[in-house]
Order: C-alpha cells, then sequence, then structure tokens
C-alpha cells in the first residue's frame, strides 16, 4: 500500500536520510547525516512531500520524495523526484515501480504535464527508469584535473 508519509513516518525517513543520499551518489559516507537532513529539509519547506510504501504489517518498504521544480531554460514548473529509497531487505520485489508510477499518477492528478529526475549514469537504478518510460535529457560530464 502506497500513501502519503505521516509524521512518524518522516522520522524513519529522516533518521535513514544518510544511507539514502549516499546510494543516490553511489558513493559511501560522503555525504553525512547532518548535510542530507539539510537538503532534504530544503527540499520539504518548498512544499515536496513523501509517499511511502508499507508491507502488509504497515512497516515501511521504500519511499519517493515528489515536488515542483522549474525549468531553468523555459521558467516552466514540471514535477520532480527528488528522491527513490527501497530499504535493502525489500529490493528486486518491485517496490521502486509502485512507487514511481504512484508519483506518475499523484502529479499527473495534480495537472502536470511532465516528471523528471536526476540519476547518476552508473547508477542500477536507471534500468528501472527506463523501464517506466523515462528518457535521458541531458549528459552532465566531468574530466579530473
Amino acid at each position: 500500500m502506497i500513501d502519503v508519509a505521516t509524521d512518524r513516518d518522516l522520522r524513519f525517513i529522516l533518521a535513514r536520510a544518510k544511507d539514502s543520499a549516499n546510494e543516490g551518489v553511489l558513493q559511501k559516507n560522503v555525504i553525512s547525516q547532518a548535510q542530507a537532513l539539510q537538503m532534504v529539509r530544503m527540499i520539504l519547506e518548498e512544499g515536496a512531500h513523501y509517499l511511502v510504501y508499507r508491507n502488509s504489517d504497515q512497516s515501511i518498504a521504500g519511499w519517493i520524495l515528489i515536488g515542483e521544480n522549474i525549468d531553468l531554460i523555459n521558467n516552466q514548473p514540471h514535477a520532480y523526484i527528488f528522491e527513490l529509497y527501497v530499504l535493502p531487505p525489500y529490493r528486486n520485489y518491485g517496490i521502486a515501480k509502485h512507487l514511481l508510477q504512484a508519483a506518475i499518477d499523484a502529479n499527473k492528478q495534480r495537472g502536470y504535464n511532465e516528471i523528471r529526475l536526476n540519476v547518476f549514469a552508473n547508477n542500477l537504478a536507471k534500468k528501472i527508469y527506463k523501464q517506466i518510460g523515462f528518457q535521458d535529457v541531458h549528459t552532465t560530464m566531468t574530466k579530473k584535473l
């Protein structure tokens, strides 16, 4: 079951902010808990919210943080996925796909005609995003100096 996170759910999620953030950037312990909390709180203050996936016993298996972002080129708003995380014991059961679909559906109902996210090139989640229908829009490249 997927629904909007309660205050209790939010405390559970925020206690794991460091884990989610570090997995998102594909590194270990680069982002501290304090840094991760600061990032998430800024996004929440801008009106974003979490959806949670609950197991049959009501425990949380994963979550997705959705909100709005503005395209800097055309100044148009669009829905945005800031975070998607499934707890390790619950991976490979399709939970991420369910959370993504819930985010898509919720944002369609809000009147958005586009939803975006950012993913690192070698993140395994990119395969899931493509299966759902996300497409590459731009590429950021880097070169060590």
